[in-house]
């Protein structure tokens, strides 16, 4: 069985499974709210199937972020979503992350909210009520940090400020460290990331936030190096266009994981960038390739079934998903354009895995008020 990258996870793909990277158009699943500002692909329901599973901003001050889950039924169909009601209030921004929390064998899900972590463990083929982790939440990860082979929360707290919530043995988060880092204000993007990042073995910490990403090192002891920061080149007037996403995985071919982000704007000027790792870390001065206009959010997995890590991006208010698929020369080809509607900034907007039962590994994305599904061909 191979493994793919599947909404920042390893995830199984069928053997078998290659493809070349095309798309039927988009069906859409309808969530019900306006509010729908992230995705992930799993199994949260213990069958064996990928199901979708959205997480959900609340609208108004009357309500609360939710998480639906859109189940994969065995003919590959998909009825209404059961929902979760979380504990994030209006304006949340919620995020997605998914993996083995607990270590049970069962993938669990974490949202990030305005008020803190809603942590949702697997039992018995479903979802159950979710454990707030408290703290204002801009975005989740998922990572052993302290390296008791426990799972931790990265939480992007606020730009500059990650904390890292250790795992207990009772598989509870009572208390945190703080990783700081730098960043220009003025971009309201949050995203962490848990990654080794320079090819020591160790898991680094590193945060988006707009107009670049600032990483740290974990050094052998536990502790942090000092931050590293990652920006788009400036212009010939100094100036450097923000992003509205970034993703991080391995799009150069060579085992090491890269850090992609989106460059914000219209064509000529849009475009998304790699940071490729080399000995040591990653490049201070990134790769850059054209992009349809205003990319936004970004995910990293392998399309094609052929071990290479490919590149979808949603563009912000254009009605379109499109995607590079990575050559053997460890660069990534030139993009396609998929038709979604409903495409906005969401960071958290993309997942990648197989949501209609053929083996092959789709594209689903946020659509305003529902969740877009491109089927590979």
């Amino acid at each position: 069985m191979t493994l793919a990258v599947v909404a920042g996870m390893a995830m199984p793909v069928r053997a078998g499974a290659a493809s070349g990277g095309t798309f039927a158009p988009a069906q859409y699943l309808a969530t019900g709210s306006t509010g729908t500002n992230a995705v992930e692909v799993a199994d949260v329901t213990g069958d064996g199937r990928f199901d979708i599973v959205v997480g959900v901003d609340a609208v108004d001050n009357t309500q609360t972020s939710s998480v639906l889950v859109f189940a994969q039924q065995a003919d590959h169909s998909y009825g209404a979503p059961t929902r979760i009601i979380g504990h994030g209030g209006y304006n949340s921004d919620v995020r997605l992350a998914v993996a083995d929390i607990d270590g049970d064998g069962r993938t669990d899900v974490a949202m990030s909210s305005s008020a803190g972590v809603d942590v949702l463990f697997q039992r018995s083929g479903r979802l159950a009520a979710p454990v707030l982790v408290p703290g204002s939440a801009g975005d989740v990860a998922i990572e052993d940090l302290t390296g008791d082979g426990r799972p931790d929360l990265v939480v992007g707290a606020r730009q500059g400020e990650v904390r890292v919530y250790a795992q207990t043995a009772t598989h509870a988060f009572p208390a945190y460290t703080t990783v700081t880092g730098p960043f220009t204000a003025g971009v309201p993007v949050n995203q962490v990331f848990a990654a080794d990042l320079n090819g020591d073995a160790r898991i680094d910490v590193a945060q988006f936030y707009g107009h670049g990403t600032w990483v740290r090192l974990r050094r052998a002891d536990g502790s942090y190096g000092p931050a590293t920061t990652y920006r788009t080149p400036a212009d010939g007037n100094g100036y450097r266009r923000p992003g509205l996403g970034a993703a991080v995985g391995d799009v150069t071919g060579d085992g090491r994981v890269d850090l992609v982000t989106s460059i914000d704007g219209n064509k000529p000027n849009a475009a998304v960038q790699v940071f490729a790792q080399g000995t040591g870390g990653l490049a201070t001065a990134p790769n850059t390739y054209p992009a349809y206009d205003c990319a936004a959010g970004l995910v990293v997995g392998d399309l094609t079934g052929d071990g290479r890590e490919d590149l979808v991006v949603a563009h912000n208010s254009w009605l379109t998903v499109s995607a590079y698929l990575q050559r053997s020369t460890g660069t990534l080809g030139g993009y396609t354009t998929n038709r979604v509607d409903g495409v906005g900034p969401q960071a958290d907007a993309l997942a990648i895995g197989d949501v209609t039962g053929d083996g092959k590994p789709d594209v689903v994305a946020v659509a305003y008020d529902k969740v877009a599904i491109l089927r590979q061909l």
